[in-house]
């Protein structure tokens, strides 16, 4: 007996047309076999396992102990092979699809879910997953597989990546409305933060929305870093400092009484905002980003606010 080699898929298949059809020449002209290969593959398999299978009985072909065996596993394995194979089929076709997509500042969140749900009424076969671990490092993710889409505020020369241009931020100063510079409300320059405490989620890092040579040009006397964005404003608002975000991210907390915010005089600290895919992205993925292209385009500012 060869104990390296058992019983394959096909084996599995074979059997349970000869039981559907109840012999061996039925079952051959379904599967698309002759009678003498199939014959051929069930002597294998029983010289493999070496075990009968099937025992004749009169012209009738019955299943032995070891084949029931085999049947009452094949039951179960076959039904979820099928819907594996449905399934990939599905995908190909661009069926029952999940896209995980991130980006890499918590404040797109508000604006991004209404677009998503928007994408999901023309294309309600695909499943739109938001991954917010990866908020942090939402092209790490795109690169390991772990992400199909993901909005960033940088570009690289990476030639696995694909870089679609979304929106441009203008940035503001968010501050205390008892701040000097709140109640003088006029344009900043940078200069006029180099004696202020900047509070900020991340800064100067090579993967901060606040880049090492924004940071520079602003030149503060001391950097918190916060890591959350709530936290951060509310120290602003009490006073302990200031900090710097997107205008239509800054607009929900303008809302809030003791805040206010400042425009620059420079447009030096403005974010470009690109979709980022790996280059063989599929055309579902391309959908979706053309869709967020067109949304942001049509709305303006209505799904930033």
């Amino acid at each position: 007996m060869n104990n390296t080699t058992m019983l394959t898929l096909q084996h599995l298949y074979i059997i349970e047309k000869i039981i559907s059809e109840g012999s061996v020449t039925k079952a051959s002209e379904k599967l698309n076999l002759t009678q003498s290969a199939l014959s051929h593959q069930i002597r294998d398999l029983e010289a493999m396992a070496g075990l009968k299978l099937f025992l004749r009985v009169g012209k009738k072909l019955v299943l032995s102990e070891a084949g029931h065996k085999i049947v009452a596993g094949s039951e179960k394995i076959l039904p979820v092979i099928r819907e594996l194979e449905s399934s990939l089929k599905e995908m190909r076709s661009g069926k029952f699809q999940t896209i995980r997509i991130s980006t890499e500042c918590y404040t797109c969140y508000h604006w991004l879910p209404p677009l998503l749900a928007d994408f999901k009424k023309d294309y309600p076969h695909i499943t739109v997953q938001i991954v917010a671990d990866a908020t942090r490092l939402p092209m790490e993710y795109l690169e390991s597989g772990r992400l199909e889409l993901a909005i960033v505020s940088r570009s690289s020369t990476d030639p696995k990546l694909h870089f679609d241009p979304l929106f441009d931020d203008e940035m503001v100063v968010l501050l205390s409305s008892q701040h000097p510079l709140a109640i003088r409300n006029t344009p900043v320059e940078f200069s006029d933060l180099h004696s202020e405490t900047l509070i900020a989620y991340q800064a100067g890092s090579s993967d901060s929305l606040l880049t090492k040579g924004f940071v520079s040009s602003l030149s503060p006397k001391e950097i918190i870093q916060v890591p959350l964005t709530e936290a951060i404003v509310e120290m602003v608002r009490y006073g302990m400092g200031v900090t710097v975000m997107a205008a239509w991210a800054a607009r929900q907390y303008e809302k809030t009484d003791g805040l206010t915010s400042l425009r620059f005089l420079s447009d030096t600290g403005n974010r470009s905002w690109y979709a980022c895919t790996r280059k063989d992205r599929d055309d579902s993925i391309v959908s979706l980003v053309k869709r967020i292209q067109e949304s942001l385009l049509l709305q303006g500012e209505e799904y930033l606010h």
